[in-house]
């Protein structure tokens, strides 16, 4: 058995086709498949296999099938003798973390994912008809700091820093229109660029109030087991022996992946740090802090490593 540091990717790493060559070669991935798609009503297969890309933004149909794709991985890496000794979630991400410590089983995880991407969707919907169309968007150049300095010197008031992913890409997220006031006043203070990415709700804000209060009282009545290595905190960026409050927590916090990549740096530099999931965004976001990340979404990635 090697314990390494596993590491999930979270919405927007969705594809056409993936996990598809994991479902043709194990038939335990063909269960997860059919569980998944049982517990969220969504033939899965049907739409990962044809590749309709605007079906697989939907934030229900995103989630369910981004962590599907990651526990198919993560169990023929099991099978591979791979373990986390510790594991790290980008935002949804962190659900698939209380699988992969051993703190839930798999039909609690979807059951779990299929609440919060109602909840999600629901009060981002709300959030639209409240204050108008929501969005986020990634700036490239400025760091966190910089970031929330000018938006409270912009005096704009539903816009927040949603991802801390590096010192160079940070994500704002709130009200589209205030998105689009506060882009020249970034790229005046050194933005390279400031991309809107394809997402309608305003994920990671205070925005989603409602959404986490609710999560929160679900989360309530699920019995977690004790975690079997150890987990960081989306919300705190440092390793949590109680994850338990922070899940619902990270609905209206900004994601600190800049901070759990430091800690990862310092703390287990000796350990092999995997991406489980077909994505690399979190492998490219290690390149910033000069450390190796190996994706292990595909089958001839896991066969490989």
């Amino acid at each position: 058995m090697d314990k390494v540091i596993m590491c999930f990717p979270g919405q927007g790493s969705q594809k056409p086709n993936m996990a598809i060559d994991l479902y043709n070669y194990s038939s335990k991935v063909k269960e997860l498949f059919q569980l998944a798609s049982d517990v969220s009503h969504i033939d899965l297969y049907k739409i990962l296999l044809d590749g309709d890309k605007d079906v697989l933004k939907q934030t229900e149909v995103a989630q369910n099938a981004i962590v599907l794709a990651s526990l198919s991985s993560y169990y023929l890496l099991c099978e591979k003798g791979l373990y986390p000794v510790v594991s790290a979630g980008f935002s949804l991400g962190e659900i698939m973390v209380l699988r992969s410590s051993e703190m839930i089983d798999d039909e609690t995880l979807f059951n779990i994912i299929h609440q919060r991407s109602n909840l999600m969707d629901q009060f981002s919907i709300e959030a639209t008809k409240k204050y108008g169309e929501m969005g986020m968007a990634a700036i490239i150049n400025l760091n966190s700091t910089k970031i929330e300095n000018i938006i409270k010197l912009s005096n704009l008031k539903n816009i927040f820093v949603a991802n801390n992913n590096s010192e160079n890409q940070v994500v704002i997220s709130g009200v589209k229109k205030e998105i689009e006031a506060i882009t020249p006043l970034l790229k005046e203070n050194g933005a390279r660029r400031v991309l809107m990415l394809q997402v309608s709700g305003p994920f990671h804000t205070p925005l989603l109030k409602t959404a986490e209060i609710q999560f929160k009282e679900y989360l309530d009545k699920i019995k977690f087991n004790e975690p079997k290595s150890f987990i960081y905190s989306n919300v705190t960026g440092l390793i949590e022996k109680n994850i338990k409050p922070y899940i619902s927590k990270q609905i209206t916090n900004k994601v600190q992946w800049l901070p759990i990549m430091k800690d990862i740096k310092k703390n287990f530099d000796d350990r092999k740090i995997i991406e489980v999931g077909v994505s690399n965004t979190l492998t490219n976001f290690f390149k910033t802090e000069e450390m190796i990340c190996e994706p292990c979404g595909t089958l001839e990635q896991i066969k490989g490593l």
